[in-house]
C-alpha cells in the first residue's frame, strides 16, 4: 500500500516510480509470457508508426502470469486506494517498441475520466535509452491544456514541426528503471520516452473508478467508444473469451467482468 507520502506525491505530480515491486522470479515469468504473445502479434499484426510499437491483451490463457496480476494486492490495493474500493480492473497489454521515440501525450482526454496504469519494462532503461519521461504536474489543468501548445504539433506520430518542441527539449522527470520496478500514473499525466533501442518490452495493467456522477459516467461512455474502435482495429488487444467465462469463479475478476459488460467494454 502507498504511504501517505507517497499519496501526496501522486496527486501532486501524477506519477510514482516503485522500486523494486517485483520479484527475479515475476520478472522471468513475465518475459515467458511476453515471448508468447510477442510471436502471436508478429503474425497478426505490422508495427505502428514512429513507436514501432506491436501490442496485445494478456488477458488470456496463454499468458497465465500477466492475466492475473492485475488481481495481485499489490496493484489492486494501490488502484483502490486511489480509485476507491469498487475500483474496476480494465486490461492488462504487452507492448514491444522498435522507434526511438514516443511522442508526448496523455492516454485520456476526458476531464470527467479517473484512471490509472501501471507500467514495467523487462530491459534496464535510462532517460537516453527509452525510459518513461513525465511531465510533473501535467495531470491537472492549466498544464494539461497549455502543453497542447508546444507538444501537439505532430500528426499521426509523424514529424514535429519546427515550432514545436521534441521529446527530449521539454521539461520532465525520466523514470529510469530496472526489471522488477513499477511506474504508475494518472492516465491524465503527458509520458513520453527518448532514445530507445530495438524491441523495448513494457507490460502494463489499467484500472478505472466506477463513476459517481453523471459527469463521470458521460467518461466511461467515451471510454467504451474509444477502446471499441481500437480492438475492432487491432483484435490482438481485445479481451479473450476464456478470461471473461471466469472459470475459477475469482470474485474480484467478476465483478470486473460484471461492469465492463455493463458499460459495454464488452459484449
Amino acid at each position: 500500500m502507498l504511504t501517505d507520502s507517497q499519496l501526496t506525491q501522486f496527486e501532486v505530480f501524477g506519477f510514482l516510480v516503485l522500486r523494486g515491486m517485483l520479484a527475479p522470479e515475476e520478472i522471468e515469468r513475465a518475459w515467458a509470457d511476453f515471448e508468447v504473445g510477442l510471436a502471436s502479434a508478429r503474425e497478426g499484426m505490422d508495427r505502428i508508426g514512429v513507436r514501432g510499437q506491436l501490442n496485445w491483451s494478456n488477458l488470456r490463457p496463454e499468458t497465465p502470469f500477466l492475466a492475473t496480476l492485475p488481481e495481485d494486492e499489490r496493484f489492486f490495493g494501490v488502484a483502490q486506494q486511489i480509485l476507491g474500493e469498487d475500483a474496476v480492473g480494465s486490461f492488462s497489454n504487452s507492448n514491444s517498441f522498435d522507434g526511438d521515440r514516443t511522442e508526448w501525450h496523455p492516454d485520456v482526454v476526458h476531464p470527467d475520466w479517473r484512471g490509472i496504469k501501471f507500467g514495467f519494462y523487462l530491459q534496464p532503461l535510462d532517460r537516453n535509452s527509452g525510459a518513461l519521461r513525465f511531465i510533473p504536474g501535467s495531470h491537472k489543468e492549466p498544464l494539461m491544456s497549455d502543453l497542447k501548445k508546444v507538444t501537439l504539433k505532430e500528426s499521426n506520430l509523424g514529424p514535429i514541426d519546427e515550432s514545436g518542441l521534441r521529446v527530449e527539449e521539454v521539461p520532465a522527470f525520466a523514470a529510469e528503471s530496472e526489471p522488477g520496478d513499477v511506474v504508475m500514473f494518472d492516465n491524465h499525466t503527458w509520458h513520453a520516452s527518448y532514445g530507445g533501442d530495438k524491441d523495448r518490452r513494457m507490460c502494463t495493467m489499467g484500472y478505472f473508478a466506477s463513476p459517481k456522477n453523471h459527469w463521470q459516467e458521460q467518461a466511461v461512455r467515451s471510454m467504451v467508444e474509444a477502446d471499441t474502435q481500437l480492438t475492432a482495429k487491432f483484435p490482438h488487444l481485445a479481451r479473450s473469451p476464456q478470461w471473461l467465462k471466469n472459470a475459477d469463479g475469482d470474485p474480484t475478476r467478476g465483478r470486473w467482468i460484471a461492469t465492463l459488460r455493463e458499460w459495454g467494454f464488452v459484449d
